[in-house]
């Protein structure tokens, strides 16, 4: 396997990276951007501090991959989802979670076990109205462990599909009993992942994703 293949990726939320397309979707993810505004490029130049060509590229970039819609007449806007992208989306993460979930489990070491419980202790201790940290820690959760997997384009569309959903629940509050139950699961996963335990990992991972698909439904 080439140095390319095995080379970890990092995804826009998490990296140190700062570029002009990194800042954005960060703010888009978390809500500073709601789904339909207008996204005006002098605006825009001003918020970060560049000129207005960096921004029509990172734009440009952002509406390839579907973040952005841009019309002749109403200029870019953030993408607005349809509501059976929500479902279509959770479809999709309840076959690519697994399989990226299944390296893990049998190949992580104690640093990464360390790792996810450090995160988890992250996520144990935000205040109860900090929606914004808890799903992205959510997330970070994760991707840390697909992240290390060797398919990069299977990585690749978690993480924007991931992101959809970053997108279109970046202004909604998260209930106390979902976080209490999203937390009581983590908790569960990595004792299933620590003692190698796959089928039940899947398993709680698929009743994860379906019981946050579940919640999140009831919005849409």
């Amino acid at each position: 396997m080439s140095a390319d293949q095995t080379k970890e990726l990092q995804s826009p939320l998490f990296s140190d990276d700062t570029s002009l397309y990194t800042r954005i979707i960060r703010d888009i993810s978390n809500g500073e951007f709601k789904a339909g505004d207008r996204l005006v490029t002098t605006q825009l130049a001003t918020r970060y501090d560049v000129s207005v060509n960096p921004i029509r590229e990172a734009l440009k970039q952002l509406q390839g991959e579907g973040f952005v819609t841009s019309n002749p007449n109403s200029g870019s806007r953030v993408t607005q989802f349809e509501n059976k992208t929500m479902r279509d989306v959770f479809e999709i993460l309840q076959l690519l979670d697994p399989y990226l979930m299944e390296w893990f489990v049998l190949e992580h070491d104690k640093k990464d076990l360390d790792t996810l419980l450090s995160i988890m202790h992250k996520m144990e201790n935000l205040p109860e109205d900090d929606h914004v940290s808890f799903r992205n820690l959510d997330t970070q959760f994760h991707w840390y462990m697909y992240s290390k997997h060797y398919n990069k384009s299977a990585i690749e569309l978690w993480c924007q599909k991931r992101l959809v959903l970053q997108i279109m629940h970046a202004n909604l509050p998260i209930r106390a009993s979902r976080v209490s139950k999203s937390l009581s699961e983590h908790k569960e996963m990595l004792t299933a992942i620590k003692a190698r335990d796959l089928d039940k990992s899947i398993d709680i991972l698929k009743k994860h994703i379906s019981n946050s698909g579940d919640y999140w439904s009831k919005y849409f």
